[in-house]
């Protein structure tokens, strides 16, 4: 059924029941005006025919063979609609109008009953001795039939209330519905082709509409991000697929070489050891693809929900003292802001802190072994987090291309993406990553930049850091 429908049986029933009920309100109170009405009309006209009455009376008593035609005449006129009885003894010495057998005793007014009828009655005593009296009655027929006319009356307004709240609903159904037919419209059309609007409007001057029509619009923008991020999701399964399967052949392929010469008969003890020794290092350069391919894919897939204010100093402390363990053979100083606050992933800046140290524990080696590394935090109008060794340093038309994917030094044991995923967390936290020469001397001084303070870092536009 129709929300306008319904509207229209609403109004038809609770039109027509609230005219009855106000009805039978004003039917109640006008009948009992109308009862205090008569009682009044009574008691004066008892007032006003009471003299006549009673000099009728005396009349007929002092001269009893001479009737008082004169003041007869004058009472008939007087008594209206309504019935006169004088009484002497309560024998009736006078008649008028519609009056009852048996004559009610008492003052009045009340009611007095004779058969089926019904009267309504007003007396008063008539001279000193109080055995004459004038009586006065009013047949309840005809207030009944005023009643009666108002309660037809009554239901003919009901029942054209009714019509009209048919007719009313109908068309006041359809004039509340109509923002909500159109927004109904609208999103009926969201999806077709030549629609060019893809929300709701929110401008139909309805509270509730409107507010119906901005619950619909978020929950098609949560719609759309799901769907932009199950694509996101499978393009980057898909990366991730094909860098791995392409980064993997090759170690793969020598492993599988090298497992096949473990076989030969006359391998030498000096000869497997080494063919142990490559596939151990090839085992673990695989695990190093696979780790930092997967936390490659996990940046691309970072959510905005994950970001939150962070204490980067505190994560360069704890950063500092893990490579202190992992690396033995370098010496580590760190020179950092008491506090740097930014709107961060934890987790990705930790990652920067981490690889950028162990790129300069392994890159940043003397001739003798030994690595000396600086760890500098500043925090101004942007947060600097600089690692600098003392290594061989990196020739200028080259510094750029380290952050490509899989770009390695001769003999280098790592994965050729640990600067791809600084640089790729940076660009998350709306910042950027370079490289340039130590301010110190000789080496090579990789320098991210942060902002401290700000809107919520939004995603790099750019193409997938896995292809």
């Amino acid at each position: 059924m129709k929300l306008s429908t319904r509207f229209a049986l609403c109004l038809a029933v609770a039109i027509p029941l609230l005219v009855a009920l106000a009805g039978l309100v004003v039917l109640g109170l006008v009948a009992r005006d109308l009862r205090d009405q008569r009682d009044e009309q009574l008691t004066s006209q008892l007032k006003a025919l009471s003299p006549m009455a009673g000099s009728f009376a005396w009349r007929a008593r002092v001269l009893p063979a001479v009737p008082p035609d004169f003041l007869q005449q004058r009472l008939a006129a007087a008594a209206g609609a309504g019935g006169v009885c004088v009484a002497v003894d309560g024998e009736k010495l006078l008649v008028i109008g519609d009056v009852p057998d048996r004559l009610p005793s008492g003052a009045g007014p009340g009611d007095h009953a004779e058969g089926a009828r019904h009267w309504r009655f007003a007396a008063v005593g008539l001279g000193r001795q109080g055995d004459a009296r004038l009586i006065l009655f009013e047949p309840h027929e005809r207030l009944s039939d005023q009643i009666a006319l108002l309660a037809h009356r009554l239901v003919s307004v009901t029942l054209a209330a009714a019509v009209v709240g048919v007719v009313a609903g109908l068309v006041l159904g359809r004039f509340a519905v109509r923002p909500l037919s159109r927004l109904g419209g609208q999103a009926r059309a969201i999806d077709t082709p030549a629609r060019t609007e893809t929300r709701l409007a929110t401008t139909a001057g309805v509270a509730e509409i409107d507010e119906l029509a901005r619950l619909l619009n978020d929950l098609l923008d949560r719609r759309d991000a799901a769907v932009t991020r199950t694509g996101e999701a499978l393009e980057t399964s898909r990366a991730f697929t094909a860098t791995a399967a392409h980064e993997l052949r090759t170690p793969l392929t020598s492993m599988g070489t090298n497992l096949t010469l473990l076989d030969h008969p006359e391998l030498g003890p000096a000869d497997r050891a080494e063919i142990v020794a490559d596939l151990v290092a090839e085992h673990g350069r695989i695990q190093r693809l696979i780790t930092m391919l997967s936390r490659l894919a996990r940046g691309e897939l970072l959510d905005a929900t994950s970001f939150a204010e962070t204490d980067l100093a505190a994560i360069v402390e704890e950063a500092v003292e893990d490579a202190r363990r992992r690396h033995p053979h370098a010496t580590i100083s760190a020179r950092t802001a008491e506090r740097a606050r930014v709107h961060g992933w934890a987790e990705g800046l930790r990652l920067i802190v981490d690889n950028l140290l162990d790129n300069a524990a392994v890159h940043g080696a003397d001739a003798s072994g030994r690595a000396a590394i600086t760890v500098i935090l500043d925090a101004g109008e942007e947060i600097t987090l600089a690692v600098q060794d003392t290594g061989s340093g990196i020739a200028p038309e080259q510094r750029d291309a380290m952050f490509a994917r899989f770009r390695r030094r001769s003999g280098s044991p790592g994965s050729g993406l640990g600067l791809t995923l600084v640089r790729q967390q940076a660009a998350l936290h709306g910042g950027i990553a370079t490289l340039g020469a130590c301010l110190e001397g000789p080496g090579t001084r990789a320098e991210v930049r942060l902002p401290m303070t700000g809107q919520e870092p939004a995603r790099p536009a750019v193409r997938s850091w896995l292809e």
